[in-house]
């Protein structure tokens, strides 16, 4: 059994208001723990979540990468469906801590790094959320302005793109800080309305599409090297929802929902997602025939002229779709980082810097050189800190948590079975650092390369050498230095109530 926080004076776990987690109304919790009680959601918004914030042009560029790194459109297919395979299966284990312990993923990892040990989780989640958002307005915007300049002659210029930029930003803004319920029927809205445009896309660029043109000159040098590396690059796909999953399916009743249900619906969702929206950018950048710097550019440049106003569409709703995801999450872990902050503040705070972050990438460095470094080396991170939670969930912990421990540095407290060394796990925390520092060192990129980057005669092996490194890592201390089997004994303001959760 597991145990929830803070009891009531009547012996039952506290409550907060959580009515206002409605359409259209400002969502007022943050990263406490949601009672059984509470949880209202299912695996089919779990699924239309990240099945529908995956069909944008921000995720779509990632199947244009590897046309315009040199593979042909069998090989960006192949090394699309390899990465995004290899990447689901990493992290859908975790999609299982939300309705184990009632809160994010962030906040969970803290039973396998500590509880302030799991800030490492928040930076890491604010750096794909500020990221990730940043390219979903970037891609959005292009597209936006790009449109009206062929279809009305509007101007395309630095001044026009920073309004169209703006634009989309705004809207992502207004959803994310309305919450939860919001984005789920933002998601149930965009897949078919952006599911039946990319299939027209496909009639629209399907005269122009030949199955064996060959690919250009490899971005590396040699075939396997650059598939390799679209492979990484793809892995970080599903890699950047690992801390997120947790934002939704923490709604989700584990007493009568199954974990089998949940995994899949988490993975199925992003998953598909994922793979139909790289395939459609793999498909249409293999029509293009030249390669520019921006992808929705070339779209609008290749497009017939009835699709133009369709790719306005995907950029208004798959932009806002995609968007919202990241700074939701950003502004939930900015409030785990500083839980005086309530999280529609945090939200504007997260949403400020990934405007900021989009105005520097685009305007003063190459956004694809950006993107590809910036994937990668997130990955090289990413990578150690889920291979040490999906063993913790599999091994140290075996599924089962105590949600009130892991709520002690939100609640400014000390002591419980997850302080470890002063709030941090020197088993996970060690062993992590290790693995972080080898993977950005063998990063392989035309951006970046690093002095470990031809270890394997360069393939970029950044990602699985450093994950291999942590889960290797972290098993070996768990051996060597295993952890006390006496909980620590709770004080009086950590006394908990037994709500009948399912372990």
């Amino acid at each position: 059994m597991t145990s929830a926080p803070r009891s009531s004076d009547d012996g039952h776990p506290a409550t907060h208001d959580r009515g206002s987690d409605r359409f259209g109304r400002v969502e007022t919790t943050g990263v406490e723990y949601i009672p059984e009680s509470e949880r209202d959601s299912t695996p089919g918004n779990v699924f239309a979540v990240f099945f529908g914030g995956n069909l944008a042009f921000s995720v779509i560029i990632f199947g244009w990468l590897p046309i315009s790194f040199g593979l042909s459109w069998h090989s960006a297919v192949t090394s699309s469906f390899v990465g995004l395979a290899i990447g689901t299966l990493l992290v859908t284990p975790l999609s299982l801590l939300g309705p184990r312990t009632g809160t994010n993923n962030v906040v969970s990892s803290g039973a396998h790094f500590g509880v302030r040990g799991r800030l490492i989780g928040s930076l890491l989640t604010l750096a794909f959320a500020l990221a990730y958002a940043a390219i979903s307005v970037w891609t959005a915007g292009d597209a936006l302005v790009a449109a009206a300049h062929r279809a009305f002659g509007t101007p395309d210029n630095d001044l026009v793109l920073a309004l169209g930029y703006g634009v989309i930003a705004l809207e992502i803004v207004v959803v994310a800080s309305l919450g939860h319920a919001t984005v789920v029927a933002l998601q149930k809205f965009v897949i078919p309305v952006i599911g039946v445009l990319l299939l027209l896309g496909i009639v629209a660029f399907a005269p122009g599409f030949d199955s064996a043109r060959p690919g250009g000159d490899y971005l590396l040098g040699s075939y396997w090297s650059t598939w390799f590396l679209c492979v990484t690059v793809s892995i970080g796909g599903p890699l950047s929802y690992a801390p997120t999953l947790g934002d939704y399916t923490r709604r989700v009743s584990g007493a009568q929902f199954s974990d089998r249900i949940v995994a899949l619906a988490s993975g199925a969702g992003g998953f598909l997602g994922l793979f139909v929206t790289a395939a459609f950018g793999i498909f249409t950048a293999a029509t293009f025939t030249t390669l520019g710097d921006s992808y929705v550019r070339d779209l609008v440049a290749a497009a017939p002229g009835w699709y133009v106003l369709p790719i306005v569409v995907i950029a208004l709703a798959g932009g806002l779709g995609q968007g919202v995801l990241n700074i939701y999450a950003s502004g939930l872990d900015l409030e785990a980082l500083i839980p005086r902050l309530k999280r529609i503040h945090t939200t504007l705070i997260t949403s400020a810097a990934a405007v900021a972050l989009l105005y520097v990438g685009v305007f003063v460095i190459d956004a694809v050189d950006a993107i590809t470094a910036m994937t990668l080396i997130l990955n090289g991170v990413a990578g150690p800190w889920v291979a040490i939670n999906v063993v913790g969930f599999l091994v140290a912990r075996r599924g089962i948590y105590d949600p009130a421990d892991l709520q002690v540095f939100n609640e400014g407290r000390h002591g419980g079975r997850y302080w470890f060394t002063a709030g941090w796990d020197l088993r996970a925390v060690v062993p992590f650092a290790i693995a972080s520092v080898c993977g950005v060192l063998a990063v392989n990129t035309t951006a970046y390369v690093g002095p470990l980057a031809n270890i394997a005669g360069g393939v970029d092996v950044s990602l699985v050498g450093s994950g291999l490194i942590a889960a290797v890592g972290y098993l070996v201390t768990l051996r060597l230095w295993p952890e006390d089997a006496t909980p620590v004994a709770p004080g009086p303001e950590l006394e908990h109530a037994d709500d009948g959760i399912p372990a």
